[in-house]
């Protein structure tokens, strides 16, 4: 029962989760905040790969950001939750996915052992594919070049693919979250494949309360849509902190109080 339980189950919160009766599969691996069109892009090779085998895909991710816990100087604010993460994975057709808590523990994985601890042991990898510039293992100590070397070892494939140019820059996290801190909520949109959305509960003064370090464009006036109804949305700075906020203006807030909510950023309408 445990274990045809663990079977159906889409997402896999650690390793322990995955079935011991995994059967081979095809593997991506990466953050994948904002699955944008990038990511797209390698989960598309991904599929490939599995249908030449015949093989169901699994997609690995980690929370929170390896960057928060490694303390590097890098913005690492969300562009997507864990679940909504998950839930256009399987909108573009994966299996499974498998969110491995980033600790520091796992960042002091040398390459090999995270290769024959998550790979090989839990997920039974028959191919692998991850982006051209990908590295892995302690200090990143790991690129592609190792994965395929430690690939032939233990019997999986390795695809590098390259990544896909948006606006002139290559489409990664990194560049959505400068177009947003630009307040370019159209050119985020371009890398994202759709609209920068974020979710929150709506409150009683028009607001609408997210979680901490969620990524917002710059402070500033924004057509959009909340659970798909036209808004004015209106992003603020408090003085007295580093947080921001989200207000809704249209004559008719949709949802509840304490309802959660989807909003959607279409267009900037200025400071």
């Amino acid at each position: 029962m445990v274990r045809d339980a663990l079977r159906q189950r889409t997402v896999w919160r650690g390793l322990s989760d995955v079935p011991a009766d995994w059967p081979s599969c095809a593997v991506t691996i990466g953050v994948f905040d904002g699955v944008h069109r990038g990511h797209a892009w390698l989960i598309e090779n991904t599929l490939r790969a599995a249908a030449e085998r015949g093989l169901p895909t699994v997609l690995v991710t980690f929370d929170p950001h390896p960057a928060r816990v490694l303390g590097l100087p890098r913005d690492t604010s969300a562009l997507s939750s864990i679940e909504r993460r998950a839930d256009i994975a399987r909108e573009l057709g994966v299996d499974r996915v498998c969110v491995l808590p980033f600790t520091p523990e796992l960042a002091r994985m040398g390459p090999a052992e995270f290769v024959e601890n998550v790979l090989v042991n839990a997920l039974h990898a028959s191919s692998v594919v991850v982006g051209a510039n990908f590295t892995f293992g302690h200090r990143g100590a790991g690129d592609v070049a190792t994965l395929r070397h430690l690939g032939a070892r233990h019997g999986f494939t390795t695809r590098g693919v390259h990544l896909m140019p948006t606006d002139g820059a290559e489409c990664s996290s990194t560049h959505v979250r400068g177009c947003l801190r630009r307040g370019d909520v159209l050119a985020a949109s371009r890398a994202l494949g759709r609209p920068h959305e974020v979710e929150g509960v709506l409150t009683s003064d028009h607001e609408v309360a997210i979680s901490e370090g969620t990524a917002l464009p710059r402070p500033g006036r924004y057509a959009g849509l909340a659970s798909g109804h036209p808004v004015e949305l209106v992003v603020t700075s408090s003085p007295r902190s580093d947080s921001e906020t989200l207000e809704l203006q249209c004559p008719d807030i949709p949802g509840a109080l304490g309802e959660t909510v989807r909003v959607q950023f279409l267009e900037q309408r200025g400071t």
